[in-house]
């Protein structure tokens, strides 16, 4: 038992022997280096200006209307143009196809005819009438007094029945000379054909579908814009570029404003702004129901900050000097213009901009400024001296 206790005892002395020679020994503790005087920072100035409102916007490229061709008159298609064929472009009076004419020539003949015949029945008619006028006067030059003439004794009602007789006659030709013209299907205006089933042989009947056409001349866009941002256009619209989604190297193209279409339902938040497009086919990569971005530039402009890009840090902040203090500020972006970022002007009228700041510095330490051109200029004098 005596010897137990002499072996602890023993153990806790080496150890204080151990811990005494690495106090004595070991490192020196060390010492907290506390920076004389404030934090210098370096500031730069805060360039102001005057930018138009912009408001990007997404929509899909529709033709103005479509087209479906459809038969006015039955008949047998005799001729197709080879333009007629889905892929492929018409132009405005483009013959498309062509509707067997055999029996409406018959019917222009037949109704010619009858229409001849009319015409000479009139002039019958008005013969008559003359020779019943010189009986009817020879007549009254052997009566004691004199009668006025009766209607029917000099022909009038023969006469104006056979001139109703033309006009209906006539009103038969025209019908058969449009039916004639409808035999051949043209281009309404220039157009790119979407879909087409027009055969040679084919019997079609009236209002049968045989295409359908798009126009070339001008296309629409619906861009679905906020209704809060439609007051940045109440000065106008100064330009309005668009550019294919999938392809934004993509040429931009020039589209004119036509009209905002609100929407007649209040569970929305978004009015539509269409916009027109000149011959879109004719850009390249362009094609109906593609996805187009639009940047829509306004009359109207307001205040902005312009702040470099390399200057905000994460969560759009960005540090600056007010009253000698530094501040880390807000910033709120409306877009980007190459190595600068336009803000919004929500800087007070003395706030700077600071470009080099020391690491640790904290929201509202005060800290001493020194202007950006002083310190390049200090700067250039060193390296002068040292050289």
């Amino acid at each position: 038992m005596h010897r137990a206790h002499v072996k602890v005892l023993l153990a806790c002395c080496v150890g204080l022997a151990l811990c005494s020679l690495i106090l004595l020994t070991g490192p020196q503790p060390l010492e907290a280096s506390v920076p004389q005087g404030k934090p210098r920072v370096v500031l730069g100035g805060l360039e102001r200006a005057m930018v138009a409102n912009r408001v990007d916007a997404f929509g899909v490229l529709l033709p103005r209307q479509t087209l479906q061709l459809t038969t006015q008159v039955p008949g047998e298609i005799t001729w197709v143009s080879e333009q007629l064929e889905a892929g492929d472009q018409v132009a405005q009076g483009d013959l498309l196809f062509q509707i067997d004419q055999r029996d409406y020539l018959i019917a222009v003949s037949s109704a010619e005819a009858r229409y001849a015949q009319a015409q000479a029945n009139i002039v019958l008619e008005e013969g008559r009438a003359e020779i019943a006028q010189l009986e009817w006067a020879t007549w009254q030059r052997n009566q004691s007094e004199a009668e006025s003439a009766n209607p029917l004794a000099l022909r009038e009602p023969q006469r104006a029945e056979a001139v109703a007789r033309r006009k209906a006659v006539l009103a038969d030709l025209e019908r058969a000379k449009l039916a004639l013209e409808r035999t051949e299907v043209r281009a309404p205006w220039p157009a790119s054909v979407v879909h087409a089933n027009a055969i040679v042989g084919q019997l079609l009947s009236v209002g049968e579908v045989t295409a359908t056409l798009f126009p070339l001349d001008f296309a629409v866009v619906e861009l679905q814009v906020p209704m809060q941002t439609l007051r940045l256009f109440d000065a106008g619209i100064k330009q309005i570029l668009l550019r294919p989604i999938h392809d934004p190297n993509a040429p931009t193209v020039v589209g004119t404003f036509d009209s905002v279409v609100r929407n007649l339902t209040e569970d929305t938040r978004l009015a539509t702004v269409r916009v027109r497009v000149d011959e879109p086919l004719n850009h390249s990569g362009w094609a109906y129901g593609m996805h187009l971005q639009a940047n829509i530039e306004a009359q109207q402009q307001r205040h902005v900050a312009l702040v470099p890009a390399n200057l905000i840090i994460s969560g759009n902040l960005i540090w600056v000097y007010r009253e000698g203090r530094a501040h880390r500020h807000r910033l709120y972006p409306i877009e980007n213009q190459g190595g600068m970022v336009a803000v919004e002007d929500n800087f007070a009228s003395a706030d700077a901009l600071i470009i080099e700041r020391p690491i640790g510095l904290f929201d509202g330490a005060e800290v001493a400024s020194t202007d950006s051109a002083a310190a390049e200029m200090a700067v250039t004098e060193k390296g002068a001296a040292g050289s």
